[in-house]
């Protein structure tokens, strides 16, 4: 009989609430279960350039971070983005609150390794490029094999000859230069565009423009924007208020 009452006592116990070193636990027949509750914060604010992500920062979330609250900290993960996020709160199992994202939205950016006919990397030179001696040799190289009535190529690895004939007599003969340094758009306007080694190989399909830097522009677009924040936030950093790192 005792056996079926304590049985009949723990199968109809109803659930007991109790709070323990600041934590909520459950109390049921199968044991004690922490509560863990969701931490109530802000919505990150989408952010689109470097000017919108200092401005709030100033304006707003540095006020966030006074004499008794921890101070805030941005990362730059990647060459289009920058977050603004807090340190980790204790009571709320190390919650951390970002509060703004910005992403570089509006660069077009370049594919590592493709081919574009001749018409098609002419816009895309003067559209996805910053004007540089080497981005105009390379417009100049393009428009010139685009006119040419007859292309031929010979591509010993190292170096590419065309030969275009214009007309019908008129017949030049050059050696390309087989690397380029280009400034593709790939990062926020506000900052200087990254500088990258490019090779260049034509066939009779176009023009290929291909990275070959191995993807350090990525962490000089990081460092430039680091820079920037750091010349723009400077007195929230010496303040103590702010940390800005890659």
């Amino acid at each position: 009989m005792l056996k079926e009452a304590i049985q009949y006592v723990l199968e109809n116990m109803r659930p007991e609430a109790q709070n323990l070193g600041n934590r909520a636990y459950i109390i049921t027949q199968k044991g004690a279960q922490e509560v863990i509750e969701t931490p109530i914060a802000p919505d990150t604010v989408p952010l689109h350039s470097l000017d919108s992500i200092v401005k709030m920062i100033r304006t707003e979330a540095i006020h966030l971070a006074d004499v008794n609250t921890p101070a805030l900290f941005v990362n730059i993960p990647s060459p289009t983005n920058v977050v603004c996020f807090s340190q980790p709160d204790y009571e709320q199992r190390c919650h951390r609150t970002v509060y703004y994202s910005a992403d570089a939205t509006d660069v077009p950016g370049w594919d590592a390794k493709v081919t574009l006919g001749f018409e098609e990397a002419q816009i895309a030179l003067r559209t996805r490029f910053q004007e540089t001696p080497d981005s105009l040799y390379a417009m100049k190289l393009v428009n010139d094999i685009s006119l040419g009535a007859k292309v031929i190529y010979n591509d010993n690895g190292v170096a590419t000859t065309v030969t275009t004939q214009k007309g019908v007599a008129l017949q030049t003969n050059e050696q390309i230069r087989p690397i380029v340094k280009l400034r593709p758009y790939r990062t926020f306007q506000e900052v200087e565009q990254p500088e990258s080694t490019f090779l260049i190989r034509i066939s009779d399909r176009g023009i290929s423009f291909i990275e070959a830097d191995g993807g350090m522009w990525r962490l000089t677009a990081r460092n430039t924007i680091k820079a920037f924040l750091e010349e723009n936030l400077a007195a929230e950093i010496e303040s103590g208020k702010l940390v800005v790192a890659l």
